[in-house]
């Protein structure tokens, strides 16, 4: 399964549609892929902001609709800056190739704890022992367009439409379990526009979108970015590892 996918990836099709088109892989979809992966792995650095809209529980067979926003900027191998903001919190998590930091400014509380020496294995390890998942990171895995097709039984190239007046590719794809769209730039970078996922594998269907904006691509961010400086009165806490 393609780590974590459910931060952000993709499609609206009907489960007839899904089932006729059934083990498709469209070569114009993967070569697109394959673009974005490739230019996002040359990267030194990248940042961006996101704007998110994610169904969550809120009673038994009642889903609301929440929104968030987060400011992500990675410097391979081995820095990120990433602050997330929900309706009811804003969170800070900053790795600087030894230690990752956790600030959360509504509780004003901080943590510290050593971390694995690269980027990647630092999200895994974050996503595994902790349950925090990093905005859309997969999409940033050299081996996305790879871990993406192995993980679908559909992929196809929708055409091309207009998100804001900028000019897109639509893919679409689909597993059992969820399905898929993602919007990619046709503007010679193929960066990720937007993405949606529709889960299908509870009772209720429901979905999680991203909105992609600012670019920043190989800019020079100092390295004291990716350091920590706790407020005075903030107060330290243990991290503890999920069960």
């Amino acid at each position: 399964m393609i780590k974590r996918i459910c931060l952000g990836l993709v499609l609206i099709f009907s489960a007839h549609f899904v089932q006729a088109q059934e083990g498709k892989l469209d070569s114009t979809a993967m070569m697109i892929l394959d673009k974005m992966s490739a230019i996002l792995g040359e990267l030194k650095s990248v940042g961006f902001t996101t704007q998110v809209a994610k169904d969550v529980v809120y009673a038994e067979d009642f889903f609301i609709k929440e929104f968030g926003s987060s400011k992500v900027r990675f410097a391979g191998p081995n820095k990120f800056s990433v602050r997330v903001a929900g309706e009811k919190k804003e969170d800070l998590y900053v790795y600087n190739g030894t230690q990752i930091f956790y600030y959360s400014f509504a509780n004003n509380l901080y943590t510290i704890a050593d971390a694995p020496d690269n980027l990647i294995e630092t999200i895994d390890w974050l996503y595994e022992d902790f349950g925090v998942e990093l905005t859309t990171a997969d999409l940033f895995y050299p081996s996305f367009s790879k871990d993406f097709a192995q993980d679908m039984d559909y992929i196809e190239f929708l055409g091309v439409t207009h998100i804001d007046g900028d000019r897109v590719f639509h893919i679409g794809a689909a597993n059992e379990n969820a399905t898929f769209q993602l919007w990619i730039s046709d503007d010679g970078y193929y960066l990720p526009k937007k993405t949606l996922i529709t889960y299908l594998d509870g009772i209720h269907s429901h979905q999680h979108e991203t909105d992609f904006s600012d670019w920043e691509l190989n800019y020079g961010y100092p390295e004291s970015m990716f350091e920590f400086l706790p407020p005075p009165s903030a107060k330290q806490i243990t991290w503890i590892k999920k069960d």
